[in-house]
């Protein structure tokens, strides 16, 4: 179990990073994207060379749009910060707590699981059709073959050039079964892996959850608002408990000890010798 918290603390810490380049991509794409236009607009024609070359800028918007919502909603998963109708949870015993914990995280994991297959499924209907500039046509078949693929020849006779990212990309997705033809249909196949990321962390929250009932369930401090006790070191607990009963029975060993509660004991000893003061001047008097 500590190996597989371990594997999904240093995940979510990898999904983190890379939402935030993401986000910073995202940025700096929009500012330029927004700046190159408004250049154009004012007829300056290196506006348009440099739109021209980042004719991609609108899908990447897009798909990083997608990206940052899913990342998020992973992230709020394994932080327990994903949207819950907690009301019975916070009346309910630790037991039956625990139980119903359990129960909501198993449905939500094979509910996100079905999702991530759907996904999947209308992702690779589409991510199967080639567009004609991504492929080029054989003379002798009449076939249009995926520019990955096709032969130097060919390339050479179309006067286009193999995109040698993509076909790395497209090669490995090729090994795992998924066809993807365009960037932004293997951009999409995100969507389905990080369904499948919430399905497993909703799962394994909902096991968790049901091995505590055993324990004695989901105590009320662990619960969403509740207070945490400030003290969780067992060496702070023990000394400061030792301070209480010696506090109690009246009994210091050193000095420190009695100056931690000097400031405390202060103006009742100062109530004292103000009481023997007034008791001696009644003695004096006849």
């Amino acid at each position: 179990m500590k190996l597989l918290k371990r594997f999904d603390d240093g995940m979510a810490r990898g999904e983190a990073v890379l939402a935030t380049i993401v986000l910073l991509s995202l940025v700096v794409v929009a500012a330029m994207s927004s700046f190159f236009r408004n250049m154009a607009d004012r007829e300056f024609a290196w506006a348009n060379d440099a739109l021209a070359s980042i004719e991609w800028s609108d899908d990447f918007m897009k798909k990083a749009t997608l990206w940052l919502a899913m990342f998020g909603a992973s992230l709020a998963t394994y932080h327990a910060k994903h949207i819950g109708i907690d009301v019975f949870s916070h009346i309910a015993k630790p037991k039956v707590r625990a139980a119903m914990k359990g129960i909501t995280g198993l449905f939500a994991g094979v509910t996100c699981f079905f999702f991530a297959q759907v996904v999947l499924a209308a992702v690779l209907a589409k991510a199967v059709r080639m567009p004609g500039e991504w492929g080029v046509v054989d003379p002798e078949t009449f076939e249009t073959i995926h520019l990955c693929v096709a032969s130097s020849d060919l390339l050479a006779n179309a006067d286009v050039t193999r995109p040698g990212l993509f076909c790395g990309v497209r090669g490995f997705f090729d090994s795992l079964g998924l066809t993807v033809n365009t960037p932004t249909r293997a951009m999409d196949l995100l969507v389905p892996a990080m369904f499948l990321v919430i399905a497993i962390r909703f799962t394994a929250k909902g096991i968790g959850a049901f091995l505590r009932i055993p324990e004695g369930g989901i105590p009320d401090d662990e619960l969403e608002g509740a207070e945490k006790h400030a003290v969780t070191d067992e060496e702070e607990v023990e000394k400061q408990q030792a301070l209480d009963d010696k506090a109690e029975s009246g009994e210091y060993d050193t000095d420190e000890e009695l100056g931690a509660d000097s400031d405390s004991d202060s103006d009742e000893s100062d109530d004292d010798s103000d009481g023997d003061s007034d008791s001696d001047d009644e003695k004096e008097k006849p």
